[in-house]
C-alpha cells in the first residue's frame, strides 16, 4: 500500500503545472512599456548569489539560491530579498520583498527603454562660413 501511495505521489509530481508544487520559489514576468515580453533580461537575487535570464516569454523562476561556498540552498523564510532586473538599453529595476514561504509570484515588472537627451549644437555649421571649402576624401590607392 505504501508503495502504491509513493508511486501515485510521484506521478502527480510529474504532471505539467505541478513540477514545482510544494517548493519554495519566486517567479515573475518582465515586459516593456508596450506590454511585450522582454527576453534575456538578467535577473539577480540578493542575498543568494543567483543570476538567471528571462526566457522568450519574459518569464523567470528562481527555485534555489547559493551560499558562500556555492552550494545550493532553499529560499529562507521571513527573509528580505532584492531582485534586480537589467538589460542593456533599459533602465535597471529593483524589487524588494519579504519572502514568507512557498510560491511567490512577483507583480509584472515593466522595463523602460533608456533615452538619450540630444541638445542642439551651438557650433556654426553653415558651409558658407568655412574658409577651406576643398574636399579631401583622404583615400589613397596602392602604388601612389
Amino acid at each position: 500500500m505504501k508503495r502504491l501511495l509513493a508511486t501515485a505521489a510521484l506521478a502527480l509530481a510529474l504532471l505539467p503545472g505541478t513540477a514545482h508544487a510544494g517548493k519554495h520559489f519566486i517567479k515573475g514576468t518582465v515586459l516593456d512599456r508596450n506590454g511585450s515580453p522582454v527576453e534575456r533580461v538578467n535577473v539577480t537575487v540578493a542575498p543568494g548569489n543567483v543570476e538567471i535570464i528571462t526566457d522568450e516569454t519574459g518569464t523567470f523562476l528562481v527555485d534555489y539560491l547559493r551560499d558562500e561556498e556555492g552550494n545550493r540552498t532553499r529560499l529562507s523564510k521571513r527573509t528580505e530579498y532584492t531582485v534586480v532586473f537589467f538589460k542593456v538599453g533599459y533602465h535597471e529595476e529593483k524589487v524588494t520583498f519579504l519572502y514568507k514561504r512557498g510560491e511567490l509570484a512577483l507583480e509584472t515588472v515593466t522595463l523602460k527603454e533608456e533615452t538619450i537627451k540630444v541638445d542642439p549644437s551651438t557650433d556654426n555649421i553653415d558651409p558658407s562660413t568655412l574658409t577651406d571649402r576643398q574636399q579631401d576624401a583622404g583615400g589613397s590607392y596602392e602604388g601612389e
